[in-house]
């Protein structure tokens, strides 16, 4: 087991439209890691901030809607945090510095290492406007086929490896490569 000390958690996003797979991706890398035994945090971001962690009728609910500014609920296996406010995500990751790896499904204009996720055509698009891509992940071969078309082939490594700081294509369900690609990776907060 690759275990990391004494440095900063490697970072990758998982972005793309909606239903494109993202959850599903993210879930599959956090799988993979944490099967190699590194430590893994994940970050979602609620687009439409209607989410809700605590549950009516719990304490945490209660405390929250008698004014508390955040809740803090823990247990001897879990912690929950709940702030009633917005969090800057370089802020939020700060408090994970003790993670080797931190994956982000969502905040498409962070400026960290991304997997696009490209369901169909249409989701091409978003690789040129994203920047630090490093992989992209395409739901059949015909999509690949048709970015290469595009010319983004000239900026994609065929062969899968990410570590040379091209855009690597995978298909969707070689999800056991793209965490093998992803633990290759030297440096991937750069």
């Amino acid at each position: 087991m690759d275990k990391r000390i004494a440095s900063e958690p490697k970072i990758i996003q998982v972005v793309g439209y909606k239903n494109t797979g993202k959850t599903t991706m993210t879930a599959t890398l956090i799988s993979g890691l944490a099967s190699k035994g590194l430590k893994v945090a994940a970050f979602k971001h609620d687009g439409h901030d209607h989410f809700e962690m605590d549950q009516e009728g719990t304490d945490s609910y209660q405390f929250g809607r008698a004014g508390a500014g955040a809740v803090v609920v823990m247990s001897q296996k879990r912690t929950a945090v709940i702030k009633q406010h917005s969090t800057q995500l370089d802020d939020m990751l700060s408090q994970f510095s003790d993670y080797d790896w931190i994956v982000i499904e969502g905040f498409k204009d962070a400026p960290y290492p991304k997997l696009v996720m490209v369901r169909e055509a249409n989701d091409l698009t978003l690789i040129r406007k994203l920047q630090q891509v490093v992989g992209i992940v395409f739901w059949t071969p015909e999509l690949m086929k048709e970015a290469e078309a595009e010319k983004l082939s000239a900026q994609m490594d065929k062969k899968q490896d990410i570590s040379k700081g091209a855009m690597a294509g995978f298909l969707f369900h070689e999800r056991e490569v793209i965490v093998e690609a992803l633990l290759q990776l030297k440096s991937l907060n750069t």
